[in-house]
């Protein structure tokens, strides 16, 4: 009997192996695609939109470049969580937190908190401005409201799978939205092409390259990843960790590739109607009404409806966010049931529209205070997670190589020259 068991428990580990090293079935690769869905749908929100739109419409095609550099610069920024995650069952969250202490984490999720509290306000005033295009007897509080129960209602519910599968018909319809817009607007590929990778930065202006990078930089995005990471895959024993961390570089690498196609898709969009006519884009709502008149209705409606995608998507992440980072930073259940985690759902769902109602949007103050903390914080994750990837103890062969540690080193250089601008922007010296 013994001899048996024994046996049958060889067979079982040869056929986990023989699984393990059997390359990846499509039927696996669709099904991995969910964490970093939810961080590109974030990623590509109305201050994305807006800034692609305002470089497009001032520059043309000429900072093509630079959108696939800031998706590649993503792409290192987010990878390290993968590989930390999956070998040691921590988020980057948790990691902070065991090894440098509660005193770092905690603060860092509350100024990661009021970030989001402040930006939240234009996520949703970005989504409400293009319902209002479709319905404008509604109002934006009106429509921000709605918004923002919504997202509150989906968070509360709280099941992973819905979350996925929203953020996946979300970023569907931003790529629908967006790559049908440059289809109607028919630019020259030749003239995009041969614009697009000039490498050349339009009058000097580095600042704009700056912006347009820090549009994919967003400090929270790397802790939300591996803290979804982590949701997707701690209670899956069929898959080994290589397999896992395969998938998951998959996810990571289709999904940023398809926020870059969104972000170059308004680029082009911008840069072959607006620049032509030197018209002036001062947020990403100018851009539905300023297409109707050059493309028509159709086009309108379609960088309207890319638009809601755009703002609805990164106030969900915000707020579903919240109990798993919370839960990471103080040590304490991720369980969205939780009354302190719904407390952190309801001020990250509610708080935006008590802004919006008393100051019509996020007061210039508070959103200074934000890019402050933001300017403050990146560095801090990125070499908080730099040094959590370095550590061979928990990680053995898996850490850091030379090679990677280059790759983050250049990230590190690359978020420390966007916290300067940020405080010298501030200071008011550019």
């Amino acid at each position: 009997m013994i001899i048996e068991a024994q046996k049958r428990m060889t067979d079982v580990l040869v056929e986990q192996q023989t699984a393990d090293e059997s390359p990846l079935t499509m039927k696996e690769r669709l099904a991995s695609l969910g964490p970093s869905a939810i961080v590109a749908a974030c990623i590509i929100g109305p201050g994305t939109v807006t800034t692609v739109s305002v470089a497009g419409a001032s520059y043309g095609f000429q900072v093509m470049w630079v959108l696939v550099l800031a998706c590649i610069a993503a792409y290192f920024f987010q990878r390290p969580v993968v590989k930390f995650t999956l070998q040691t069952g921590m988020s980057a969250m948790d990691g902070i937190r065991v090894y440098m202490g509660k005193k770092v984490s905690i603060p860092v999720y509350f100024a990661l908190l009021l970030g989001a509290v402040a930006f939240q306000a234009g996520n949703f005033i970005g989504a409400a401005l293009a319902l209002n295009f479709f319905l404008p007897a509604v109002s934006i509080l009106t429509w921000v409201s709605i918004l923002a129960f919504t997202a509150l209602i989906v968070a509360w519910v709280g099941v992973y799978r819905l979350i996925e599968n929203i953020n996946r018909i979300i970023i569907g319809t931003m790529v629908g939205a967006f790559v049908l817009t440059v289809f109607v607007a028919g630019p020259s590929i030749t003239d995009v092409a041969r614009t697009g990778f000039s490498f050349n930065v339009p009058e000097a202006n580095y600042w704009l390259i700056l912006a347009l990078i820090a549009t994919t930089l967003p400090p929270n995005t790397a802790l939300g990843l591996s803290a979804f990471i982590k949701r997707k895959y701690e209670n899956n024993t069929t898959l080994s960790t290589e397999k896992k961390m395969q998938l998951s570089y998959f996810d990571l690498r289709t999904n940023l590739t398809i926020a870059a196609v969104i972000a170059v898709s308004i680029l082009i969009c911008a840069g072959s109607t607006i620049y032509l006519t030197g018209a002036e884009i001062t947020g990403a709502g100018d851009m539905a009404y300023q297409l109707t008149p050059l493309l028509g209705q159709y086009a309108g409606v379609l960088f309207a409806l890319g638009l809601f995608a755009a703002g609805f998507s990164s106030g969900l992440f915000n707020i579903t966010v919240q109990p798993h980072l919370f839960g990471q930073a103080t040590g304490t259940t991720e369980n969205v049931k939780a009354i302190p985690n719904r407390v952190m759902i309801t001020i990250a769902a509610v708080l935006p529209i008590v802004v919006v109602f008393f100051f019509g949007g996020a007061p210039v103050e508070m959103i200074m205070t934000a890019q402050a903390l933001n300017g403050l914080l990146l560095p801090i994750v990125v070499g908080a997670i730099w040094w959590l990837c370095t550590r061979r103890k928990e990680l053995g062969d898996m850490a850091n190589s030379l090679r990677e540690n280059i790759a983050y080193g250049a990230v590190m250089v690359l978020v420390c020259a966007l916290a300067i601008r940020v405080y010298l922007d501030i200071f008011g010296i550019i």
